[in-house]
């Protein structure tokens, strides 16, 4: 996996890692937490973990666009059409 740097930030009172990965890096699919969308295959994209964690079992593929904005977003949650939107 090539990797460009890596840095920590603060989010929610955790201390997080963030290592960016490359496209040519990228060899494999994951779910992003922050859309529920695939990072696909080929695609530069951050890797987050915490701080006090493992990076191998604690470690989340987000998209940047996502990480960036994942104070903005409000949790993925799947609903039926008939389901109230509160």
């Amino acid at each position: 996996m090539a990797t460009v740097g890596e840095r920590r930030e603060d989010w929610r009172g955790e201390e997080y890692v963030i290592r960016g990965v490359t496209a040519l890096g990228a060899s494999k699919a994951y779910r992003c937490p922050g859309c529920d969308q695939e990072v696909r295959r080929g695609m530069a994209h951050l890797v987050v973990w915490p701080a006090s964690g493992s990076p191998e079992s604690d470690r989340r593929h987000w998209h940047s666009t996502c990480w960036a904005a994942r104070d903005r977003r409000s949790p993925g949650v799947q609903r039926s059409r008939s389901a109230p939107r509160y």
